[in-house]
């Protein structure tokens, strides 16, 4: 009997119960629908993506936006690239200028080395010709003023030292002692 009693032991082991078959039931019931609404979800995440990439392409030529007059969008934007371009081309030009005033410049000093030390002597172009420093004086401040002033000094031999005037007796003894004098 005990083998008996074994071997129905085993059957009833191997024959599930009928909570098991219940369950084993149910979880495939469940198993079928996450998967129905996996594949369903899948299916509207395509159909919604598909929706997307049309609407995207439509996008770009759609006329439809009733706030925006395409004409004069375009308009504006050429307008607004034609204005950015002109005053980048001024901007170029402006500096091109400064770097070829600054070249002059600095070329222009080199030829005349003596530039600043002349300029020292403007005290005595104010007192030789007031009208002149004047007149200067109203000029914008700049390189071209100082320039002229430079040229002015020059001109008028005002940075050279003061050659003292020899008095007419001072001449007249020296003409006496000239190797060629012979008083009459």
């Amino acid at each position: 009997m005990t083998a008996q009693n074994q071997q129905e032991n085993q059957v009833q082991e191997q024959k599930p119960s009928d909570k098991e078959l219940n369950f084993r039931a149910q979880e495939q019931k469940y198993q079928r629908m996450i998967e129905q609404e996996r594949a369903a979800r899948l299916e509207a995440e395509r159909i919604a993506q598909e929706a997307m990439k049309a609407h995207s392409k439509d996008d770009d030529d759609d006329d439809s936006d009733p706030y925006v007059d395409h004409k004069k969008l375009n308009k504006k934007l050429a307008k607004f690239g034609e204005k950015a371009k002109q005053e980048t081309q001024s901007d170029i030009n402006q500096a091109v200028q400064v770097a070829l005033r600054e070249e002059r410049k600095n070329n222009w000093l080199k030829s005349n080395p003596d530039f600043n030390d002349v300029l020292q002597h403007a005290e005595k172009l104010l007192q030789k010709d007031p009208d002149l420093a004047e007149s200067i004086l109203e000029m914008p401040e700049g390189f071209e003023r100082q320039k002229l002033v430079y040229k002015n000094i020059k001109a008028l031999g005002l940075h050279k030292p003061e050659v003292k005037q020899p008095s007419i007796q001072e001449k007249v003894d020296a003409n006496r002692r000239s190797p060629y004098y012979q008083p009459s």
